[in-house]
C-alpha cells in the first residue's frame, strides 16, 4: 500500500517541516549542503520514510508521532542533537519511558543508521568532540599526569610521617 504523498512527507526527515511556519529553510539548506552525500540520501530516501512509518506502527504510543521521530533523526544527522542524547530526546519529545526510548534509539542506530554510521560518527565527533561510550570528550588537550599535583619534595621521596 502506497502512502499518499502529503502524508509521506510527515515521515521524511528532509520534508517534515515543509509547511511549518518559521522554519529557517536557508539555514537548513546550508547544513544539508555541508553533509556528505550518503547522509543527504538518508534524509531524503523513501526507505527512511518507510522505516519511520514502520517504527510508529511497532510502538503504539508513537502512532501519531512520525513527524517528531523524523525531526529527531534529522537533527542527529545534522548534528543539532548529540547521538548519545537520542534516547533522552525520544523520551521527552515522544512521551515514552526511558527503556522504550533507548530501545527505539537502538533500533534507529542498528537498522537505519547502520549503513552510514561511520559518516554519522565522523560528523558527530567533529561537532561534539566525543562519541557515545568513549568516556570523556576527546580533544587535543593533554591529559593530566597522575601525581603531577603532589607537593614538591626536592627529590623523589615523600616523607609521609610528617604529614
Amino acid at each position: 500500500m502506497e502512502i499518499p504523498i502529503q502524508q509521506s512527507l510527515v515521515f521524511s526527515p528532509y520534508w517534515v517541516d515543509l509547511s511549518t511556519s518559521g522554519f529557517d529553510w536557508e539555514k537548513f539548506q546550508d547544513k544539508i549542503d555541508a553533509l556528505p552525500e550518503v547522509l543527504y540520501n538518508l534524509l531524503t530516501d523513501e526507505k527512511t520514510s518507510n522505516f519511520i512509518k514502520t517504527l510508529t506502527q511497532k510502538y503504539a504510543p508513537l502512532s501519531a508521532r512520525g513527524a517528531d521521530i523524523a525531526r529527531i533523526i534529522r537533527d542527529v544527522v545534522l548534528t543539532d542533537i548529540y547521538i548519545g542524547d537520542m534516547p533522552a530526546q525520544i523520551s521527552s519529545k515522544l512521551g515514552v519511558d526511558q527503556n522504550t526510548a533507548t530501545e527505539i534509539a537502538r533500533t534507529i542506530v542498528s537498522q537505519l543508521f547502520a549503513p552510514v554510521i561511520d559518516d554519522i560518527k565522523k560528523i558527530q565527533l567533529q561537532k561534539f568532540g566525543r562519541l557515545p561510550g568513549s568516556g570523556a570528550a576527546q580533544s587535543s588537550t593533554p591529559r593530566p599526569i597522575p601525581g603531577a599535583d603532589l607537593p614538591e619534595t626536592g627529590g623523589n621521596i615523600i616523607d609521609l610521617r610528617n604529614k
